[in-house]
């Protein structure tokens, strides 16, 4: 096999579940991934040593509760 053929891994903690990942070394920053234990959507934030936290994948800010702000001026 030659080196170009191996895969070079890090492994890491996942910041949800704690269990152990195998990602690629060569992952950028705002690189996304998904826990394969529990499913977390997970971003690169440091990249030397590499670190992962949560990421709101599809989060467009919408809660789905359009009547928030008129719920506040009820008095």
């Amino acid at each position: 096999m030659t080196l170009a053929a191996k895969k070079v891994t890090v492994a890491i903690e996942c910041p949800a579940c704690e269990e152990r990942l195998t990602v690629p070394s060569g992952l950028r920053l705002d690189s996304k991934i998904r826990c394969p234990h529990c499913y977390a959507d997970l971003v690169v934030i440091h990249q030397n040593p590499l670190e992962l936290d949560w990421d709101d994948w599809g989060d467009d800010g919408d809660d789905g509760d359009d009547d928030y702000d008129d719920d506040l001026d009820d008095d």
